[in-house]
């Protein structure tokens, strides 16, 4: 007699089943099997079952408890409604699949399956409960790491979701953490895993016991909650804002946050592939809006982005294609003292697909954040130094204003491009100007500055253009070592209106000139205008439509000869 066979006895219906439970355990190495005799509540498990969860022996008299044990706190109720149904025998009733978060050896509540089925004597009376406890990261190829459920499951229950009613309705939610490839790179991809799982936790114990967490690409999750209003999933974004930020680590705590996406339905879609795009735009544009936060679903925000995303796609298209559909139009800068022509400002233009002009703030910041901006940058460049060179003929002291950005700096061949483009072309590096107009902050001057020395060692030189908007301000006037300012159109329009713009202007020219720095006035439209900042502010250089719009080459060299 056998060991187990003493445990079940030997007239227990387990006994003509150890052979093959023995086969089992091998076939299914990734699952927990178990038998139960249901006239004894006896239970046989596998040996990885009884390791696995420190099981006394093989055979257990106290197999519920023991699950029960295991059970996730929320899930309590509906395990023991789905264990008494085994006892409840009804026709066709005979097979058993029961879901629920269970305490995995590594001491985390992941998500798996029970499932069973009765087999009966030769007088059709259920005398065995044969089953297997699958982890669903097994059995539906779910995320390794956190255990849950991917991007199929999600699709799948937020269809079935959908289908559940006629009038169903709630909304899909998908999380993204803003920072977190920042964290696997600081401490290692050994406890980015770790932070994961910790972080997906987390979230799983502040949502309600019905709304599972899916794990989708990358570091983003999903949920639906049904019936949900927005204030009550800006709640459970709160509490989801709260719960993860902190990761402990061995020396410190580590600090996280999640933007979130949310479309509704059937407001929003009825199908679980566009209510899954939507979210997902939604998370998008909560980062474009500066994290940590939550965006819903709009269709005016949705087109909005749709539109921007084309027009990345058409001007990545253009760049392809040497840049064909941008053009450069030139704006008059004058001396200040007599109106004479001494150069001009370049300024990037676009053709749209169907042949319209599109407004510089439309494109200009897609090009900047996407970087887009070198490959541009290269060619305004090379094209507004030939066309320098040109018109150097007529006027050999023409100067040409060109805007860069600190994305261009950052390129480690921007600076020998400059060189090899200034000698190619035989011009007098004196006559070229470079205006700096990024509208993010510089949190290296160091690094700014040594990039612009060796354009002024060059003879190349420096501008700070928009001055007294966004960052371009004092700060930068302390810390940037420019030749020239340039006084931003805002505070010109009402300098005729207001002493107080009128006293802004005039001393801040003061001060510009008390250190040495030029000073050019752009948007001036109107004579009294020009003849204030002229005769009362000692402006160097006046820019604006007063003098000349941007217009293209043909055009400009007309009026440029007259």
């Amino acid at each position: 007699m056998t060991e187990i066979t003493q445990l079940i006895g030997e007239q227990s219906p387990l006994n003509g089943m150890q052979s093959y439970f023995g086969v089992l355990q091998k076939l299914a190495s990734h699952s927990y099997i178990f038998a139960a005799d249901l006239k004894t509540k006896r239970v046989m498990v596998s040996d990885n079952f009884m390791t696995d969860f420190n099981f006394p022996s093989r055979v257990v008299d106290d197999f519920d408890e023991r699950l029960a044990s295991l059970i996730y706190p929320d899930d309590i109720e509906r395990y023991e409604k789905s264990v008494g149904k085994l006892f409840i025998k009804d026709e066709g009733d005979d097979d058993f699949d029961f879901e629920y978060r269970i305490c995995r050896p590594n001491g985390e509540f992941n998500w798996s399956v029970i499932k069973g089925a009765l087999i009966e004597d030769e007088n059709g009376e259920a005398t065995i409960w044969v089953g297997m406890l699958l982890p669903m990261d097994v059995r539906f190829g779910a995320d390794k790491v956190t255990g849950l459920l991917g991007r199929d499951e999600f699709a799948k229950a937020i269809g079935r979701e959908l289908k559940s009613s006629p009038d169903a309705s709630g909304a899909v939610i998908i999380i993204g953490l803003d920072n977190f490839n920042v964290i696997t790179e600081s401490y290692g991809h050994g406890f980015g895993d770790i932070a994961l799982r910790q972080i997906a936790q987390n979230i799983t114990d502040v949502l309600p016991p019905d709304f599972p967490l899916y794990k989708l690409d990358g570091y983003t999750f999903g949920l639906f909650m049904p019936y949900a209003m927005p204030e009550e999933i800006e709640i459970i974004f709160s509490s989801i804002q709260l719960c993860m930020r902190e990761i402990r680590n061995v020396d410190d705590t580590i600090y996280c946050t999640a933007s979130a996406g949310a479309a509704l339905y059937p407001t929003d879609a009825a199908d679980d592939v566009t209510l899954m795009r939507y979210a997902e735009v939604a998370l998008e544009i909560a980062r474009q809006k500066g994290r940590d936060q939550i965006s819903f679903f709009s269709k005016e925000t949705y087109d909005r982005w749709r539109y921007d995303i084309g027009m990345q796609n058409l001007m990545q298209n253009c760049i392809a294609k040497g840049c064909e559909d941008f053009f450069l139009c030139y704006q008059p800068q004058v001396d200040a003292k007599d109106g004479r022509l001494i150069g001009a400002e370049a300024l990037l233009r676009w053709y749209d697909r169907d042949g319209s002009v599109v407004a510089p703030m439309q494109f200009i910041p897609m090009l900047e954040k996407s970087r887009m901006i070198i490959p541009v940058g290269h060619w305004i460049i090379e094209n507004a130094v030939a066309t320098a060179k040109r018109w150097q003929k007529y006027m050999p002291d023409f100067q040409m204003s060109i805007n860069i950005s600190l994305y261009q700096l950052e390129e480690h061949m921007f600076f020998p491009f400059v060189e090899d483009c200034l000698a190619r072309h035989e011009i007098d590096p004196s006559t070229i100007t470079f205006e700096l107009t990024e509208s993010h902050n510089v949190y290296d001057w160091e690094f700014v500055n040594q990039q612009f020395k060796n354009f002024h060692d060059l003879g190349i030189k420096i501008a700070m253009d928009d001055f007294g908007t966004g960052y371009a301000s004092l700060g930068f006037l302390k810390n940037f070592k420019c030749n020239l300012i340039k006084i931003d159109r805002v505070f010109i329009q009402d300098v005729l209106k207001s002493e107080f713009d009128r006293n802004l202007v005039k001393y801040t020219i003061k001060l510009c000139h008390s250190i040495g720095t030029e000073v050019c006035i752009e948007g001036v439209e109107e004579e009294k205008a020009y003849i204030f900042l002229r005769d009362e502010c000692n402006a160097d250089y006046i820019q604006g439509f007063f003098f000349g719009y941007p217009e293209m080459e043909e055009v400009f060299v007309r009026r440029f000869k007259k």
